[in-house]
């Protein structure tokens, strides 16, 4: 009798491994059936940057050497929004690097579409602020990878 002990979801898998809160929920967005949610936070989501950290922190648990995205595509399936994301892999198998593709599928219906809230110019300017620090600590962490 197999007896296999439940993955926990990615959001504890991230806090326990990493420290990070993240305002996701779901599985390990492998598949659309399987899609990474990600929740709405007021008064605004900035969605793909949570995507991004998604992949980021699934790439350093894998020890995966860089990452990057090929293609961005929206599906609408079951009355649901989705995101999926094509990226390419780098991975170091016995010290030699390998190419691989993979999808990663994230539900956005919670953040997708029109507001409840205008953000506030205070809002906006954080927002800003923290698409230049992601796009910093990307460009850094590339950086460290070559």
């Amino acid at each position: 009798m197999n007896h296999q002990t439940p993955t926990p979801p990615l959001k504890e898998i991230i806090l326990q491994v990493f420290g990070a809160t993240l305002p996701i929920k779901g599985d390990m967005g492998d598949s659309m059936d399987n899609a990474v949610i990600i929740e709405r936070t007021m008064p605004f989501n900035d969605y793909v940057s949570i995507e991004h950290e998604v992949v980021n922190f699934i790439a350093k648990g894998r020890e995966v050497h860089s990452w990057k995205k090929i293609k961005q595509q929206l599906l609408f399936e079951n009355g649901k929004t989705y995101d999926k994301l094509e990226v390419e892999v780098v991975i170091n198998k016995n010290g030699k690097l390998f190419n691989q593709t993979e999808n990663y599928f994230f539900d956005i219906t919670e953040c997708f579409g029109p507001e409840k809230e205008i953000p506030s110019d205070e809002d906006k300017k954080l927002a800003e602020m923290k698409l230049f620090l992601d796009k910093l600590n990307e460009a850094i962490d590339h950086k460290e990878n070559q």
